[in-house]
């Protein structure tokens, strides 16, 4: 029957071969012996504790009693800790996570040393092939690894919540679910750098299609614990490299810059973007192929309602501005855009039957001064003459009154 204990310690054993220092080879051969290196780690188990909430993460001098928290899953539709399949964490005297090590191994029912231990495991007896009186010992001195006392005792390097509760407050230490950290950082490797996601992104960067694409989670950080010497925080934070991964949770960044009210002409007010250079960047690409292509001509025709689309936004914000914003003593528009963008001034339109007309010949205008300033420097400019420009604001025009009907209130 295949021991993976012996494995374990013999995969140690040739680590240590490799480089000896003051023992013998025959030294070495006898410490990794089962019962001489078990005897020893049943000795050091004292000094590791098994935790899910180590101290050390908020601070490396906090001396916390260890707190082991087995959480129960609820499938109830609410968003629980407990429900994930996490690792424990072990803190303590660094030079004895061996000891650890040798608890998690898996036998061959795929559970560990440490639950064998537990469930006082006849099949664990055979695999260390010692009597029951040695057995039961070291049974005994393992299993303090997931002793716990009844003596609460928190640090003051901690941080500390008082949560009132109804005869005061109720102290809360604050502490780092490792093992929470552990698979939150697991699946963010798996996200960002596994095989399929790295051939996804050679895909994307050659240009071609991949059937299953991949996620990214841009605004990483990545905190660090335990500086130079990780494994004495805990267990995982060395697995880690002391490196653990946290996600923005910053509000949401509200732009208003279209919120500003035109102080003389709603032309001279609008701001290029990025979205709206890179509908005249469309433009430009589609002005300098072949226009007696009734495709392209469409593609140019749709280009130019997204342009319009845009503009008629800009124009909805203002319309929903305070009523008789325009009539303020600093604000100097002309009269049709202010019944076209305040609503205290809509019931003159009937006084202007064609000032939808109007501002739809001024938007075109707009469209085609800002197309030639954009490409003025450009050697690829593409010059409109008088009947390209006309043929060209009559399709603004024509596009602009459809449009109006849905945005103008």
């Amino acid at each position: 029957m295949n021991n993976p204990i012996v494995d374990f310690l013999q995969e140690r054993k040739q680590a240590k071969l490799k480089s000896p220092g003051k023992k013998s080879e025959q030294e070495i051969e006898d410490d990794f012996r089962i019962e001489n290196w078990v005897e020893h780690a049943a000795k050091r188990a004292a000094q590791l504790s098994l935790v899910t909430h180590p101290g050390k993460f908020s601070h490396p001098d906090a001396r916390i009693t260890p707190i082991l928290f087995e959480g129960s899953r609820a499938a109830d539709g609410y968003l629980r800790s407990g429900n994930v399949v996490v690792k424990h964490d072990v803190v303590g005297n660094a030079a004895a996570l061996d000891v650890y090590g040798f608890l998690s191994v898996e036998l061959e029912d795929q559970r560990s040393v440490l639950d064998h231990f537990e469930t006082d495991s006849d099949q664990l007896r055979q695999l260390l092939g010692v009597n029951e009186g040695q057995f039961q010992q070291w049974r005994t001195a393992f299993l303090q690894i997931k002793s716990s006392s009844s003596e609460q005792k928190t640090a003051g390097q901690i941080k500390q919540v008082y949560f009132p509760v109804e005869d005061g407050y109720h102290l809360l230490s604050v502490l780092y679910p490792s093992g929470l950290i552990t698979a939150h950082r697991e699946r963010i490797q798996q996200m960002k750098f596994s095989d399929e996601v790295k051939e996804a992104r050679q895909k994307r960067k050659d240009g071609e299609h991949h059937e299953l694409g991949f996620f990214d989670l841009p605004g990483l950080l990545t905190q660090k614990f335990g500086g130079t010497k990780p494994q004495n925080i805990s267990k995982l934070n060395s697995g880690n490299g002391g490196m653990a991964w946290l996600m923005p949770s910053m509000p949401p960044m509200l732009k208003g810059g279209y919120q500003q009210l035109p102080k003389q002409d709603f032309f001279q007010f609008l701001r290029w973007d990025a979205h709206s250079k890179s509908l005249f960047r469309r433009l430009h690409t589609l002005f300098k192929l072949d226009l007696n292509n009734r495709d392209i001509r469409k593609k140019v025709k749709e280009t130019i309602a997204e342009i319009l689309e845009w503009v008629l936004l800009r124009a909805l914000y203002l319309q929903q501005s305070t009523p008789g914003w325009s009539d303020r003593e600093r604000y100097q528009i002309p009269e049709l855009q202010k019944i076209w963008l305040d609503q205290q001034h809509f019931e003159n339109r009937a006084d202007h039957p064609d000032w939808q007309e109007a501002i739809a010949q001024a938007v075109s205008e707009w469209i085609v001064v800002t197309y030639r300033r954009i490409y003025r420097k450009r050697k690829d400019q593409v010059t409109l003459g008088e009947i390209e420009t006309t043929a060209f604001q009559k399709e603004i025009l024509k596009t602009f009154l459809q449009q109006q009907k849905e945005f103008i209130i």
